[in-house]
């Protein structure tokens, strides 16, 4: 077989990839009912074996979003790749995005709605859990990265190599890295026992998915899918054939890798199935959903658990339901969110400006008050 035919023989820019934000609909739908079903279920319920089970699958929610992050920044690479060469007003835009990433990862963790009694906390040693990195600030810092090699490195290949090297290193080195201590601000960036989602290993799953982006250009479609199929077969068995599912540090077992890298593409093998089998105002409704991950992601947690603003409804669940009762909580507070993102979706799609002035006035606001107030 002459291996040209491989290739994708399209030329020019890669248009934006439906089966993409329809993964990402599908990680941030189970994000919502993973959150919920851990915080809310009783806890006799949660240590029942098909929970830890379902906490393996869950697992993969957050290799998900950076996955998908790692791919959706080599296509911007691959796309405008001369703003990156040239530091131009688009490059600078795509800067200040990634860096807006990472301040709302620490927006969220901010302990009180007060500027003074805030730093006052932090000055009296007790800012442990604001320090604490999550997934924005871990994809945030993945993208820094990245765009810093695409900056330096500026071919392609050469970019996708040193990609392919860093995400090596970042899922071998998390025992070696662990013990760097520097500031709390930093040490949390590396310290697996300390940080949910420290860079090492975690950030690994973003060069996954730069790699799987490369791929998707230099392949046909088709082939391009049918190999993630046949990885996500070969890959996801692993961790339940070799490990045990309720072995806590999964993240850093090479099986445990493999599981959650194999359930990756296994799910957008999926969303591209879906889009080719079935058409329809629904799937285009989750495809747009799928485009919000961001504002999804910050209006679940401050619903399901809590924020400085006051509201949230784990005070009055947590640890107090059966598996029927968090289930259509899940559902309501799953269409609440959607619901909210489609018009936020909608606002900044098609009212641009005024998008623009209800987004600056909330910040200016936030800051303003968070700025006065004194306890």
């Amino acid at each position: 077989m002459n291996c040209k035919k491989w290739l994708n023989e399209t030329t020019g820019l890669i248009k934006r990839i439906e089966a993409v934000d329809l993964f990402r609909f599908f990680v941030l739908f189970f994000m919502i009912q993973g959150h919920l079903f851990r915080a809310y279920l009783l806890p006799a319920i949660r240590h029942e074996h098909w929970f830890s089970i379902h906490d393996t699958l869950h697992g993969m929610v957050a290799p998900g979003f950076l996955f998908s992050a790692g791919f959706a920044a080599f296509l911007s690479f691959y796309n405008k790749r001369q703003h990156y060469i040239h530091l131009d007003r688009a490059f600078f835009k795509r800067l200040r995005r990634i860096l807006f990433v990472i301040a709302i990862g620490y927006w969220i963790h901010l302990p009180f709605f007060s500027l003074r009694k805030t730093l006052r906390f932090i000055a009296q040693g007790q800012a442990d859990e604001f320090f604490k990195v999550d997934i924005l600030q871990c994809i945030g810092i993945g993208l820094l990265l990245f765009t810093i090699m695409a900056v330096v490195l500026k071919k392609e290949k050469i970019v996708v190599i040193f990609s392919t090297l860093a995400g090596a290193l970042f899922f071998l080195l998390p025992e070696t890295v662990r013990h760097i201590h520097l500031h709390p601000a930093i040490d949390s960036y590396f310290q697996y026992d300390v940080s949910l989602f420290p860079i090492f290993p975690w950030a690994g799953y973003l060069f996954v998915g730069v790699l799987a982006a490369y791929f998707y250009v230099l392949l046909k479609k088709e082939i391009f899918f049918k190999l993630l199929l046949l990885l996500g077969i070969v890959f996801f068995p692993w961790f339940f054939l070799i490990s045990r599912p309720s072995y806590y540090k999964v993240e850093l077992t090479l099986s445990g890798n493999l599981n959650k890298i194999g359930g990756v593409f296994l799910v957008l093998w999926l969303a591209d199935w879906l889009l080719r089998q079935f058409k329809g105002p629904l799937l285009k409704f989750l495809v747009r959903a799928g485009t919000e991950s961001l504002f999804i992601y910050v209006l679940h947690l401050f619903i399901i658990f809590n924020s400085i603003f006051g509201f949230g409804l784990k005070p009055r669940f947590q640890d107090s339901m059966r598996v029927p009762q968090a289930l259509l909580l899940f559902l309501a507070i799953a269409l609440l969110v959607f619901s909210m993102a489609m018009v936020y979706n909608w606002l900044k799609q098609k009212q641009a400006f005024t998008w623009r002035i209800v987004f600056n006035v909330f910040w200016i606001v936030f800051f303003l008050f968070f700025a006065i107030r004194p306890f």
